[in-house]
């Protein structure tokens, strides 16, 4: 298949290009731009007409099957609201229904993810078994079977002896270690520690919860020295977070981390009188957290932003915030989350764009994608300046727990292309 995407305003890591483009697409490759390579002879031909063209996106946490209820597998809804969103890269937690803890199920959703021809997916395998934090996972078999790192989704490892032999084993084999940063016994309820939760009565989550596994961690990786994993930190949520991370990796420390897009936009007060669309985990926290959160993504500090997408069950999500699933659906406007970030911070769209790009692409094990030749065609043509309500009528599947339902988010989406291909466009686009 040979594509020409053209009048395309390229977006780099770090700038956007005022000039349009044209890119040309062989065998799943960027084979030209601006230049077409001999002989080519374009099956399909997309216009741009001025709008910006981006690598895809990756999305580092994602669930592919539903919480509460049944726990019905959603492979197809997910990454078909992933492509419509111009995300190519899923990161598949394991924290599903199967829990991703044996090499055979491993098999089963590549063959099954490869099958549907979307959005790639990197899967996670479980560190520990069953994800109790007790015995290890078979790590290197897992690997051997496509896992690309290891973690305990939202579940803290409460004994912090098999933590340590956690990073030593993955160090000793030379695989990545993915944890969320949350003490065991002050993890627990449904909105942040503060006067706000104190209000309505809900048990509260203090920033204590995440900075003491942040500096348990930090210590332990320290006492590692030169043999230490590399850890990648999911989902932070505090302005404290923010600072011990800023020193870790001034340290020397070799970690990476990331931030619920949600965390960037809500703060704990948007909750209202009991809202369960707003019930996350980690929970929503202050303005100044949000504040903080989002200068460090903007500089570097946080090198990621994920959607950490959850399907959640309708009856599940419809329980009082005390007893209802945390989590929001979200992949597929993630680029609508960062875009949206850039404006109201007035930061170049390729500086929030990088979270999801160049900055998430290496945390995948990816190379950093660059407007060259060979470059790997996954790509996305998207209308910043178009903004619509999102209804029920544009969410991709049949799960409806967001926050944002009913609210304008800025992008459309004119084409998705994975390896190459075309996986989501809209009709206008063609030539």
């Amino acid at each position: 298949m040979s594509i020409l995407i053209k009048n395309a305003r390229l977006v780099h890591a770090r700038h956007t290009d005022a000039q349009t483009s044209d890119v040309y697409i062989v065998e799943g490759r960027i084979a030209g731009i601006n230049e077409a390579p001999a002989g080519f002879v374009a099956n399909q031909v997309v216009d741009a007409a001025g709008r910006k063209m981006s690598f895809a996106l990756a999305d580092l946490a994602v669930r592919l099957t539903e919480k509460g209820g049944n726990q019905r597998d959603v492979m197809a809804d997910v990454l078909s609201a992933a492509v419509a969103g111009g995300v190519a890269h899923v990161a598949c937690l394991p924290d599903g229904s199967p829990i991703l803890d044996e090499p055979l199920l491993i098999d089963i959703l590549r063959n099954k993810s490869e099958a549907l021809g979307l959005a790639h997916v990197h899967v996670l395998g479980a560190l520990t078994q069953d994800l109790k934090g007790t015995q290890l996972a078979e790590l290197v078999t897992l690997s051997e079977h496509g896992c690309i790192a290891f973690t305990q989704a939202d579940e803290p490892i409460q004994d912090t002896q098999i933590l340590q032999r956690a990073l030593s084993y993955a160090a000793s084999f030379k695989l990545p270690v993915w944890l969320r940063a949350t003490d065991f016994y002050l993890g627990g309820g449904f909105a942040a520690s503060g006067a706000y939760a104190s209000r309505l009565g809900l048990s509260g989550v203090p920033v204590a919860a995440e900075t003491i596994a942040l500096l348990t961690l930090f210590e332990l990786l320290h006492s590692m020295g030169a043999q230490a994993p590399v850890v990648h930190i999911a989902r932070i949520s505090s302005a404290r977070a923010v600072e011990l991370i800023r020193r870790a990796k001034s340290e020397g420390l070799r970690i990476t981390c990331d931030v619920n897009m949600h965390h960037l936009h809500l703060v704990d007060t948007d909750m209202g009188y009991f809202n369960n669309q707003y019930v996350f985990n980690p929970p929503l926290r202050s303005s100044s957290d949000r504040s903080a959160l989002r200068t460090a993504v903007l500089d570097g500090t946080i090198d990621a932003v994920v959607s950490d997408h959850v399907a959640v069950d309708f009856d599940a999500k419809q329980l009082p915030v005390g007893q209802t699933q945390a989590g929001a659906v979200g992949t597929q406007w993630l680029i609508s989350l960062l875009v949206q970030l850039a404006v109201e911070e007035r930061a170049d769209i390729a500086n929030a764009l990088a979270a999801a790009v160049s900055r998430a692409y290496p945390i995948l094990g990816l190379p950093v994608p660059a407007w060259v030749v060979g470059a790997a065609a996954d790509v996305v043509v998207f209308d910043d300046e178009s903004y619509q309500p999102l209804t029920e009528v544009l969410v991709c599947g049949h799960h409806y727990n967001t926050p944002y339902l009913g609210f304008e988010l800025p992008v459309e989406i004119w084409a998705t292309l994975v390896g190459g291909r075309v996986v989501h466009l809209q009709s206008y686009s063609l030539v």
